[in-house]
C-alpha cells in the first residue's frame, strides 16, 4: 500500500457518519508547517509536512484521485487586464459540477482526457461561484489550481473571478451549501469558513484572484457592473484590490464601511442583475445606459455569469454577453469561445455555434 507522505500517518475515525464521505485534501498552514487533512470513507485523515527548503512539495493522498502541489510561496495577485490573446474560453457558475464542468472543457479541446491542459496560449475564464450547490467543490478547486499553472507554463492563462458565492463562502455562510461540506467541516471540528481561511492553502490561493478582468477590450465580471459603479467613481484596478483587502477583514467591518458595503451590494459586481431584472433595488438598464457603461469603462464587451439564461445569447447589439447557461444543474450548460474575432456557444458535446463577430457594431 502506497505511504502517504512522510511521518506517522494519524487516522480519526468517524462515528455517526450517515455516509462514507470522501473529500479534499484540505491544507492548513502555520510558517512552514503543512498540516493536510482530507476525509477517505468517513475517516479523518491528518498528517503534517515540513518544508525547510523546498519551494513546493507534490504529493498523492491515499485513496484521493490526482496529485496535488503546496508551495511555500505566497500566492501571486495577477493582473486584471491583458490584450492580443489568440483564443479565449469562457464559462460561469460551475457550481461542483465538476464532471459536467470538465465535460464541456474535454469535448472543447481545453483539457485532455487526463484532465491537463490542451488550450496552448489561451486563455481559460471561470467568472465565479464554483462554490455551493453540488457535492464536488473540492475537486473542481484543485482541477482550476493545476491548470493555472499549466497554462502558465504553456504561456496561457486561467483567470479564475471571484463570485458572490466564493466571498459568502469566506464568510462561513452555509445556506446554500451541499449538506457534505457541512459534515466534513464537523468531523475536522471546524466550521465551513475555517476550510478556506486565510492560513489555508485554498483560501489564500483564491483571495488573491480579481474580482474584473479585462482581456482584449471585454470584461469579465461575475454578477455586472451597475450604473451605480460608474458614478460612484470606482475604478476596476481600485476594487480588485479592496476586495482582496476586505476578504481578509470580519463581516461587521465590512458592513460599517458605505464603500465595501456597496461593492458587496446588490448593485455591486458580485449581486448585481440590472441587465435581466427588473426589481425594487434597482432598474432594468435601458439600452442608452449600456452603452454609456461600455463607454465609461472603456470596452467593448461586457460578459458575466451570476443570472442563469437557456443558453449564451447576447443583446444591446451583441456587446452583453451571459455565461450563466446552468452548470449548476448538472446536466446543462455551454461555453463561450472566442477565436478569430468571432463568439462561438460551445455546447458540451463540443459543437460549435456562432453567434456574433467581435467586430460588428
Amino acid at each position: 500500500m502506497k505511504k502517504f507522505l512522510s511521518g506517522i500517518l494519524v487516522i480519526i475515525y468517524c462515528f455517526g457518519f450517515a455516509e462514507n464521505i470522501t473529500d479534499g485534501p484540505y491544507i492548513f498552514r502555520e510558517d512552514n508547517t503543512f498540516t493536510v487533512k482530507y476525509i477517505l470513507d468517513g475517516n479523518l485523515i491528518s498528517d503534517e509536512i515540513t518544508l525547510t527548503e523546498s519551494l513546493n512539495y507534490t504529493f498523492s493522498p491515499e485513496g484521493l484521485n490526482g496529485t496535488f502541489e503546496i508551495s511555500q510561496e505566497s500566492a501571486q495577485v495577477e493582473a486584471w487586464e491583458y490584450s492580443d490573446v489568440s483564443k479565449i474560453f469562457a464559462l460561469s457558475d460551475i457550481h461542483g459540477q465538476f464532471d459536467r464542468f470538465t465535460q464541456i472543457l474535454r469535448n472543447n479541446n481545453v483539457i485532455d482526457e487526463a484532465s491537463n491542459w490542451k488550450w496552448g496560449d489561451g486563455h481559460l475564464v471561470i467568472t465565479g461561484d464554483v462554490f455551493d450547490r453540488g457535492d464536488k467543490v473540492t475537486e473542481s478547486l484543485w482541477l482550476i489550481k493545476k491548470l493555472e499553472e499549466q497554462a502558465k507554463a504553456n504561456h496561457g492563462k486561467v483567470h479564475y473571478i471571484l463570485g458572490n458565492h466564493e466571498i459568502t463562502t469566506f464568510r462561513g455562510e452555509t445556506r446554500h451549501v451541499n449538506d457534505k461540506y457541512l459534515k466534513v467541516a464537523e468531523k475536522m471540528g471546524l466550521s465551513l469558513g475555517d476550510l478556506y481561511s486565510e492560513n489555508t492553502f485554498l483560501g489564500r490561493w483564491l483571495r488573491s484572484k480579481n474580482t474584473i478582468v479585462k482581456i482584449n477590450g471585454m470584461l469579465f465580471v461575475h454578477g455586472g457592473i451597475s450604473p451605480e459603479f460608474i458614478s460612484n467613481g470606482y475604478e476596476i484596478s481600485e476594487v480588485n484590490d479592496l476586495i482582496r483587502k476586505v476578504n481578509n477583514q470580519p463581516s461587521d467591518a465590512i458592513l460599517n464601511d458605505p464603500q465595501t458595503e456597496f461593492l458587496l451590494g446588490k448593485k455591486g459586481p458580485f449581486w448585481y442583475r440590472g441587465y435581466f431584472i427588473d426589481k425594487s433595488f434597482y432598474n432594468q438598464i435601458k439600452k442608452t445606459e449600456a452603452f454609456q457603461l461600455l463607454e465609461d469603462l472603456n470596452v467593448k464587451y461586457i460578459i458575466v455569469g451570476h443570472t442563469t439564461q437557456d443558453f449564451i445569447n447576447p443583446f444591446f447589439n451583441n456587446r452583453f454577453v451571459p455565461i450563466d447557461v446552468g452548470i449548476k444543474y448538472g446536466n446543462y450548460g455551454e461555453g463561450l469561445l472566442w477565436e478569430n474575432d468571432l463568439f462561438y456557444r460551445a455546447k458540451a458535446d463540443g459543437y460549435h455555434e456562432q453567434i456574433a463577430s467581435s467586430n460588428s457594431r
